[in-house]
């Protein structure tokens, strides 16, 4: 009789052993596969392309025909927009979770300009119609950018913020100044602006077969000031103070491109 109830016992522990270790197994099987998580934190080299617009003004100072030592300054704007390509290069950090910081550096070539009426004309009618060329044939920033991730880590909003600087070229040969007075000290000056610029965008990596590449769409404004560089022009009689300013300036990007991450810390 004992040997039956013990030998019952038995059993059951070994039936409850079995259905234990076969319902681990079930869980085991059915146990989800967690994907990676994608991180930003790294370095990258990229390209993009895009159009950029914006205003220039141009003024005019003539002390020749002014009242005392005080000059008339008149001022005409420039609209215009052209295509931009480029490349960058940056670096961002991942922390508390969903949060990224960089920093990134970046330069496009553009050929964003014009021909403005010359502003003389509008001091003494019946001098012109002389013409002022300038054309911006570079454009760069370095920048801090601040983001938060989405869509499991794989997309990044962003804004940054940072300087700004810029190329000019200028062409005189038709300014009123240089035709009446029998030309000008510097017929085609390059001008450097510095100024600020804030933007926003949106990146987001290719694919998880891709995981190094990433895609971006962005908008950002430049700001170069009011005042840029003052040109003499007087080569003959007239009052060597006469001169031609770049004034305010301020420029409008639109871009796409890709990046490519090249390391990760």
């Amino acid at each position: 009789m004992t040997k039956r109830i013990l030998f019952a016992a038995v059993s059951q522990l070994a039936l409850l052993a079995g259905g234990g270790a076969n319902a681990a197994d079930i869980q085991l099987k059915a146990a989800p596969r967690i994907a990676p998580v994608y991180s930003w934190t790294g370095c990258y080299v990229g390209a993009h392309v895009g159009f950029g617009w914006g205003r220039h003004d141009v003024s005019a100072s003539n002390f020749s025909f002014g009242p005392g030592s005080t000059a008339i300054t008149t001022t005409n704007g420039l609209d215009s927009g052209n295509g931009i390509f480029g490349g960058q290069l940056g670096c961002n950090y991942q922390f508390s979770g969903n949060w990224v910081a960089g920093l990134q550096g970046d330069i496009a070539g553009t050929n964003i300009g014009g021909d403005v009426a010359d502003p003389f004309d509008r001091i003494l009618p019946g001098f012109g119609p002389g013409t002022i060329g300038v054309r911006t044939d570079w454009i760069a920033s370095i920048t801090g950018r601040l983001g938060i991730t989405a869509w499991d880590n794989r997309a990044l909003f962003y804004v940054k913020g940072g300087a700004a600087f810029e190329n000019n070229r200028w062409d005189f040969t038709r300014s009123s100044y240089c035709v009446t007075y029998g030309g000008c000290r510097a017929t085609n000056p390059e001008e450097v602006r510095v100024g600020w610029t804030i933007g926003t965008g949106f990146e987001w990596m290719l694919s998880p077969s891709l995981p190094n590449w990433s895609a971006f769409a962005e908008y950002n404004y430049y700001n170069f000031g009011r005042d840029g560089s003052s040109y003499p022009v007087a080569l003959t009689f007239i009052d060597p103070r006469n001169a031609l300013a770049s004034a305010r300036q301020d420029t409008h990007t639109v871009k796409v491109g890709v990046n490519y991450k090249l390391f990760t810390p």
